[in-house]
């Protein structure tokens, strides 16, 4: 593997990290977490509004990972790099999203994040890797037709020429 491959890889898991961190404290800055209460009486009170704040966060966390994941969509494929790392951040934010989720009570609100999570997930999932290459493949395909034989007729003369270099250099 080439140098320049490692870095690109290192470059988008921390591009991602970035990311994620970035949406993570942009939430909490501006939907902080309750205080934790001082004294005992407190601590029922605490206790459920704990679990709707995480129930909110991990629905804001699942927008922005479903925002983000989306972007990732729409980058050029000659911006890779970007385009991985922005997803990596999408999917990581998503993780955190799903583990806000769990932190809330039961309730079927926290089973629908989860839902949607997976939904999302599987959705980009297909756009980003299989629609791609599936359009790859179609416009791989060989020349419908006449045009095939043309193609394996200059296919024998790269092959012929090819040949002909390889005695050349052993000679």
């Amino acid at each position: 593997m080439k140098a320049n491959a490692v870095l690109q890889i290192i470059f988008a898991f921390f591009l991602g990290l970035v990311v994620v961190a970035f949406v993570g404290i942009g939430v909490n800055t501006f939907y902080p977490q309750p205080p934790y209460p001082t004294d005992e009486a407190q601590q029922l009170t605490w206790e459920a509004t704990y679990d709707h704040w995480a129930l909110i966060t991990g629905i804001v966390l699942l927008l922005c990972a479903t925002l983000i994941l989306a972007v990732s969509l729409f980058l050029p494929e000659d911006q890779g790099v970007l385009s991985n790392g922005i997803l990596l951040g999408g999917v990581f934010t998503m993780v955190y999203a799903v583990g806000m989720a769990f932190a809330a009570g039961t309730s079927l609100l926290r089973f629908g994040v989860v839902t949607v999570a997976l939904a999302v997930t599987i959705v980009i999932g297909y756009l980003k890797f299989v629609r791609g290459h599936r359009a790859a493949r179609a416009t791989a395909a060989p020349p419908s037709g006449g045009d095939v034989g043309e193609l394996t007729e200059r296919l024998a003369a790269v092959e012929n020429k090819l040949d002909a270099l390889g005695k050349a250099l052993r000679d």
